[in-house]
């Protein structure tokens, strides 16, 4: 990043994303929204609130921890990058913000609370259906906030990119420590058992 290597795959990128703009502005602009700080701290307390209540606090942790990993990561990292926004004739539609860029908050902090519910679906052994449905609107709503971001030209391609892989590392190492084998077909604990 600090020599320029990113500039081309950058800057291709966005080239493309100027010709769509005008075409979805109303869905990057929902997409945005909804990844920023205020609804995701709203949709993770309302989670967690629920968990505790279900005697589930080892999901619960798995949200906190997972998500407010994310939050504190990316801060961190923005700081050891200190990569400023792209050019500011690139915003569309929102005024060009002025923290750092790199990697792309909305993208990592969306990424670790839907992640963290994709996961917790998972360990909560939920109806195979469910489960990938769940997986598939995270993934989905992952995506559209992370396009956003370089649709809006709040960020390059690469601050996005940086989100979803911190935001994954971060994520697995939590489930890691709290589900240590939590792997495809393999189950943690028996379905019906409550963790404390």
């Amino acid at each position: 990043m600090r020599e320029g290597d990113l500039n081309s795959f950058d800057g291709v990128i966005q080239l493309h994303v100027a010709h769509w703009r005008g075409g979805a502005d109303a869905l990057m602009l929902a997409a945005t929204r909804a990844g920023d700080v205020g609804p995701m701290v709203t949709l993770s307390a309302l989670v967690v609130c629920t968990l505790i209540l279900a005697r589930r606090p080892r999901e619960a942790r798995q949200l906190i921890f997972g998500a407010g990993g994310c939050l504190l990561l990316n801060l961190a990292l923005k700081v050891a990058f200190h990569r400023a926004r792209p050019d500011p004739r690139l915003a569309f539609l929102l005024p060009q913000e002025s923290s750092l860029s790199f990697p792309s908050g909305h993208t990592m902090g969306t990424a670790g609370v839907l992640g963290s519910l994709t996961i917790i679906a998972f360990a909560l052994h939920l109806p195979r259906a469910m489960r990938w449905s769940v997986a598939a609107l995270s993934a989905a709503g992952i995506g559209l906030v992370g396009a956003s971001r370089v649709y809006l030209g709040a960020h390059y391609p690469s601050d996005v990119l940086g989100g979803l892989l911190g935001a994954g590392a971060w994520l697995a190492a939590v489930t890691g420590w709290l589900y240590p084998r939590l792997l495809p077909g393999e189950y943690d604990t028996k379905p019906n058992e409550h963790h404390s």
